[in-house]
């Protein structure tokens, strides 16, 4: 079996962090097109979706959305070397540490139809967007772990 990986590809993690970002983001803003859809109401404009109940409602599933699309890209990260523990959480401080201010910067400063004011995203949408940089920060270490499941199957 190769030795486990300690030391972080840089390009591939910002390529794989890139790519996960853009689908979260997506997928996100879909779900809450989604119960729009769902209930025939219609989009809240930026200043008051903070306050829409749909919106409220869709961010409750962030944190497992995001675990999932993280997950997914961390294992599309680990899937062809042996992950060590050490290089998830090496990962997962790269991808803490460039989400933060990303986000600050795409939903805060940005305004788009999905920009919040730093106070309604920072503790309106507490405690969710916590747990969704819980995933973020869990997310490389299940992609290792799981990437490891099938590296040590494949060569019993």
């Amino acid at each position: 079996m190769a030795a486990p990986a300690t030391r972080i590809n840089y390009k591939r993690a910002f390529v794989m962090f890139l790519l996960a970002y853009i689908a979260i983001t997506a997928m996100a803003f879909w779900l809450y097109l989604l119960l729009v859809g769902i209930h025939g109401a219609k989009i809240a404009s930026a200043d008051v979706i903070s306050k829409d109940p749909l919106y409220i409602l869709s961010e409750k599933y962030y944190p497992l959305l995001n675990l999932a699309v993280w997950t997914f890209f961390s294992w599309l990260y680990f899937r062809k070397s042996s992950a060590s523990v050490s290089a998830a959480l090496r990962l997962s401080l790269v991808w803490l540490s460039v989400v933060l201010p990303l986000d600050f910067l795409v939903f805060v400063v940005i305004k788009n139809p999905l920009s919040l004011s730093a106070h309604d995203f920072y503790i309106g949408q507490f405690p969710w967007i916590y747990l969704t940089y819980c995933a973020v920060v869990l997310s490389p270490i299940l992609g290792a772990l799981i990437t490891r499941g099938r590296i040590s199957r494949t060569t019993r």
